[in-house]
């Protein structure tokens, strides 16, 4: 796939959305989830946003009220992207299969750092990409589909690519490819495919239950630097739930991170804060200059930073 939403695009039109007509988005996810079904409501389609208590996790009582047998999908994401916390996916697809519902993971800030196994857990759809902790940069993104799911699903957001017959070059008719070759669409940027073939084999080579435990080796140095200096952070409480993804509370985030990159020291904005993610490339001196550079920054800017 070229996008998460391309792929979110092949599966929601493959649905009828009828009788069942919710799907159930939580306000944690990438709003790309959000965006993509509110786009439907227009057409019935009901999408319900599960609210946070502590704007860090989604606790599975809050899934279960709202989960029923009107719900044909739930669309929620392995990883947070504003807290880093991990949610149990085996459970949710668990609650979901119950009511007859599917679940479509959104793996975009998990797959390469955290290790899965997509049978075992049940999930019915995976969507991931390689801009991220696979290494690949845009235009690369990935989707597993359950393998007796496949051939129930025949989308309407396609292209000359999941055609059967493809280089038949025949207008007249659309006959699905039997495999999970049906929901690609058209002609794919070729560039991407080298970049993110590269960066799967580097990934692959370490291997995901490696990096998972050089990730949260740092993370965990990482948080108590942090906490030993005073900053506020949004993160889980529990380590085993917490990815390698750190919130520093920030009044002005977008100015801090100008600020970090003076300082050769690259992370991101995003709402409330300011995100560090090391990776396996990363060490204990990234931790520590990092910090001093906030230390730094929040001596010339208190008013940028929480302070509770």
């Amino acid at each position: 796939m070229p996008s998460i939403s391309t792929g979110l695009a092949a599966i929601s039109s493959s649905l009828d959305f009828f009788p069942r007509n919710r799907v159930v988005v939580t306000e944690l996810d990438f709003p790309t989830i959000a965006h993509h079904f509110l786009a439907f409501s227009r057409k019935g389609l009901e999408t319900l946003l599960v609210p946070s208590d502590d704007n860090v996790h989604i606790d599975l009582a809050r899934f279960e009220e709202v989960i029923n047998d009107k719900t044909a999908l739930v669309v929620t994401s392995r990883v947070f992207f504003t807290s880093g916390y991990i949610q149990d996916v085996a459970s949710l697809a668990d609650v979901c299969h119950r009511n007859g519902a599917l679940l479509l993971v959104d793996d975009y800030q998990a797959t390469g750092q955290i290790p899965i196994d997509v049978k075992s857990t049940g999930i019915d759809v995976l969507l991931t990409g390689g801009l991220k902790w696979l290494l690949g940069g845009p235009g690369i993104a990935y989707m597993y589909v359950r393998e007796d799911l496949i051939e129930d699903l025949n989308p309407t957001a396609t292209g000359w690519f999941a055609n059967r017959d493809q280089f038949d070059f025949d207008p007249q008719k659309m006959v699905f490819k039997k495999d999970a070759r049906r929901f690609e669409s058209g002609t794919p940027a070729v560039s991407a495919v080298y970049a993110g073939t590269a960066g799967i084999s580097r990934v692959n080579e370490l291997g995901s239950q490696t990096i998972r435990d050089r990730t949260l080796d740092l993370t965990q140095d990482l948080v108590s630097r942090l906490g030993e200096e005073g900053f506020s952070l949004r993160i889980p409480g529990d380590p085993d739930r917490h990815a390698s993804i750190t919130i520093v509370k920030a009044s002005n985030p977008q100015d801090i991170v100008s600020e970090l990159s003076k300082r050769n020291v690259i992370v991101d904005a995003r709402p409330g804060g300011v995100r560090i993610s090391p990776y396996f490339y990363n060490d204990f001196e990234d931790n520590r200059c990092l910090i001093t550079a906030l230390q730094d920054i929040r001596s010339e800017s208190p008013g940028w930073f929480v302070t509770s």
